[in-house]
C-alpha cells in the first residue's frame, strides 16, 4: 500500500509596524571636537549679561548653534536635491532642522509682568540645507 505524502505550506499575516524609525543624524559636538561635519554646538545666552534687566526669568538659556561643513557626502536624501546643487551655485549650509521655544518671564514698557512663549529659540537638531 503505497501512502501519499501531500506538501503543504503555513503562511501567517501579521500587521507591519505602524511607524518607522528614523535614523538620527544629527550631531552634538563640542567646541573643543575635531568634528568637521554639519553639527550643533552648545551655545548659553545670558540675558544680564547682555544688561537685559527687563527679562525676569529665565536669566539664562541654552539656545545652541550650528556649525560646519556640508559636504556632498552627507547630502542629500533625495537624488534630485543633489542634481538642483549642482546646476546652481547654490552652497548646502549646515543650518538648524528642529528648533524650540523658550517660556520667558518679562516686564514690558508699561512695566507690566508678561509670560510669553518665544518660538524658535533653541537649537534641537542641525542639517545640512
Amino acid at each position: 500500500m503505497e501512502k501519499h505524502v501531500t506538501p503543504y505550506i503555513e503562511i501567517e499575516f501579521r500587521d507591519a509596524p505602524k511607524k518607522r524609525i528614523k535614523r538620527n543624524l544629527s550631531l552634538d559636538c563640542e567646541e573643543n571636537d575635531n568634528e568637521t561635519r554639519c553639527c550643533r554646538y552648545p551655545l548659553t545666552v545670558d540675558f544680564e549679561k547682555f544688561g537685559w534687566d527687563w527679562i525676569i526669568a529665565p536669566k539664562r538659556y541654552e539656545a545652541s548653534y550650528c556649525a560646519g561643513e556640508c559636504m556632498l557626502s552627507f547630502l542629500p536624501k533625495y537624488e534630485h536635491t543633489h542634481v538642483m546643487q549642482l546646476s546652481t551655485s547654490a552652497i548646502p549650509c549646515c543650518s538648524p532642522k528642529k528648533m524650540s521655544p523658550i517660556k520667558l518671564l518679562y516686564f514690558d514698557l508699561s512695566y507690566r509682568v508678561i509670560y510669553s512663549t518665544i518660538p524658535n529659540m533653541i537649537v534641537e537638531k542641525c542639517s545640512c540645507s
